[in-house]
């Protein structure tokens, strides 16, 4: 039953993942991607850390020894301030849909990294998965439909694998930090250091007056935002306790499948019959990935 429940987790953070990047995605254009994710950041720090206060989580933050302290801004580094910020920026260029089932291609760049730096065995699955995976986004880029003259959105693409790189080392970086504090400390932790650092940033501000002018409506889809993110980070924890790591990171990274039809759907976005035949294929590479 708690394996059930733990799977039901794991789908409900791919969801909230793949909402996230549409709500992002809507309201970037006039503000800027790097003033949303700030702003989503601190906002969901704020969800987080209220949270794990509340339930009495402050002693086991400050039992945290200073190598996992320091693994743990690494992780957010890479996680929020690069991986997240480039991949918003990556569905500007090429769609939500493609963009994320790009960027889901990070469990072989994690997979690849712990073989090579933890001693992970190199097994059949991770050889077969990262073939099928890389082939699926091929078909993917392979497919974009591009207006008459318009040249291919290359930028999108690199954009979108660097976001995969980033989230890859992150989830390696934060291996070592989860044995000693459960993953909702981790994000009391993370989540703060992550949004300080995007508000250090020039470009965070740039998009501030906007977010200003925005008025009520904008507060409330940002507080909505923040509330969807919360729900994405807890139910994956949820997911890992209850199911487990690996099946939570099989289904957690289906969250192409949810993207996919929401792009269709609320955005109008294209997708030929090719780049659904690469979807389909990734995201069988992600799960024989983690078989």
């Amino acid at each position: 039953m708690s394996e059930t429940i733990g799977a039901l987790c794991a789908l409900g953070s791919a969801v909230s993942w793949s909402v996230t990047s549409l709500m992002v995605r809507t309201l970037a254009p006039g503000i800027g991607t790097f003033t949303i994710n700030a702003a989503r950041t601190t906002l969901t720090a704020g969800i987080i850390v209220g949270w794990t206060l509340l339930g009495g989580g402050l002693e086991r933050l400050l039992t945290l020894s200073a190598t996992s302290l320091a693994l743990l801004a690494v992780s957010i580094v890479l996680a929020v301030a690069v991986g997240d910020t480039i991949f918003f920026e990556s569905t500007q260029r090429l769609g939500l849909g493609r963009a994320m089932t790009i960027s889901m291609s990070y469990p072989v760049v994690a997979a690849s990294l712990a073989a090579w730096l933890l001693g992970e065995p190199l097994t059949l699955p991770l050889v077969l998965g990262g073939l099928l995976t890389l082939g699926g986004l091929g078909l993917i880029v392979a497919a974009r439909v591009e207006p008459p003259g318009e040249p291919r959105a290359w930028r999108g693409v690199v954009e979108a694998s660097a976001a995969a790189l980033a989230w890859g080392v992150s989830v390696v970086a934060l291996r070592v930090p989860l044995d000693e504090i459960d993953p909702i400390s981790a994000q009391a932790i993370r989540l703060p250091l992550g949004a300080a650092l995007l508000w250090v940033t020039p470009w965070a501000w740039r998009g501030v007056p906007q977010l200003v002018r925005g008025g009520w409506r904008l507060v409330v889809q940002l507080i909505l935002l923040a509330a969807v993110t919360t729900a994405s980070a807890v139910l994956y924890s949820a997911s890992v306790k209850y199911a487990g790591v690996a099946v939570a990171a099989v289904l957690s990274a289906t969250a192409p499948l949810f993207a996919v039809p929401l792009g269709v759907l609320v955005l109008g976005e294209r997708l030929p019959a090719l780049a659904l035949v690469g979807t389909g294929i990734a995201i069988a590479g992600i799960v024989v990935l983690r078989l």
